[in-house]
């Protein structure tokens, strides 16, 4: 990484860069625990250009990018109304849904950068704040746990046909 990577909010013309960030960073995080046929499935269903183009449609949703300055995206966030299945969950829920860095942009304070925007983002607009995380991603959950969240819920989060161990975590009032 050159210099560090400037922030901007994505929009419809980022689809395809953000669909091949969203593949390679997911790869890299996560590849090796899967059958490849259901990393497969997964990308194709979750990080296809189609899935961000309506995402970034989407006037509820966010995306902010990182872009070094040759363009090449190294990192993204996203943040939505709440869709995770928490207990209980109350009306204007918004979720931390996405924050990936590829690996050679990580390390370097971007996490905490996207986090304050993203935090930025929902407190405007949203009464609790939700993020789902890998049970066994340590990392993300101390990152997490730093801002305040706390797990309150399981669930499995499909990865093609492979169940994983998700956690819900709540931001403490």
């Amino acid at each position: 990484m050159s210099a560090l990577p400037a922030i901007r909010q994505a929009g419809p013309e980022d689809a395809s860069a953000l669909s091949a960030l969203g593949v390679s960073t997911f790869s890299e995080t996560f590849g090796r625990l899967y059958r490849p046929e259901d990393l497969a499935a997964f990308l194709r269903d979750h990080h296809s250009v189609d899935y961000y183009a309506r995402f970034l449609s989407d006037p509820e949703a966010a995306c902010w990018v990182m872009e070094e300055d040759r363009g090449t995206l190294v990192g993204y966030c996203t943040c939505a109304p709440c869709t995770l299945p928490a207990p209980d969950m109350p009306p204007e829920s918004g979720e931390l849904c996405r924050l990936y860095i590829s690996e050679g942009a990580q390390g370097v304070g971007l996490g905490k950068t996207f986090m304050d925007i993203a935090l930025r983002w929902l407190e405007a607009r949203f009464d609790h704040l939700y993020v789902g995380v890998y049970s066994e991603n340590i990392r993300a959950q101390k990152l997490y746990q730093r801002y305040g969240f706390e797990k309150v819920a399981e669930y499995h989060f499909m990865v093609g046909s492979h169940p994983d161990l998700e956690w819900v975590m709540k931001r403490r009032a």
